[in-house]
């Protein structure tokens, strides 16, 4: 049997959640990166593929932020919808469906359990709001 990293089960699930959530961001930027270099051999896909470097070059730290459990994370995903439907609409026309699919699964599975989970990354128990901490990067596209 495994033995917990804790004598707080509450504490050992959140690690697994940061661990999980971290590691679903690491395999989405590497399906970006894999997206956007397909897009720059089609010249169709060569605007989308910038808009999608773009991003990428902004966002690829996140996952260090999720395991370091930064308020960052929390305050990158909240009242972001009109981003989402940006960068949705602009893989769609210009991009395709992988682009889209990309996103939807950012968007309905690990931006919901960073906000659903959002007192892990703040360090409140209430699930307070917290601050931008100095010197953390802009994460939004």
């Amino acid at each position: 049997m495994e033995q917990p990293l804790t004598e707080d089960p509450r504490q050992d699930r959140d690690a697994a959640l940061v661990r999980s959530l971290a590691d679903q961001f690491k395999a989405l930027n590497v399906l970006w990166a894999t997206l956007t270099v397909l897009q720059v051999l089609s010249c169709a896909g060569i605007v989308a593929a910038a808009w999608n470097a773009y991003v990428l070059s902004r966002r690829w730290k996140f996952p260090g932020l999720i395991l370091s459990r930064s308020p960052a994370v929390v305050l990158a995903y909240q009242d972001d919808i009109t981003w989402f439907v940006i960068f949705f609409a602009i893989n769609v026309v210009l991009g395709g469906v992988v682009g889209a699919g990309l996103i939807a699964w950012e968007f309905f599975f690990i931006r919901e359990k960073i906000l659903k989970n959002a007192h892990i990354f703040q360090g409140l128990p209430d699930g307070g709001a917290g601050e931008r901490l100095p010197g953390e990067v802009e994460v939004r596209g």
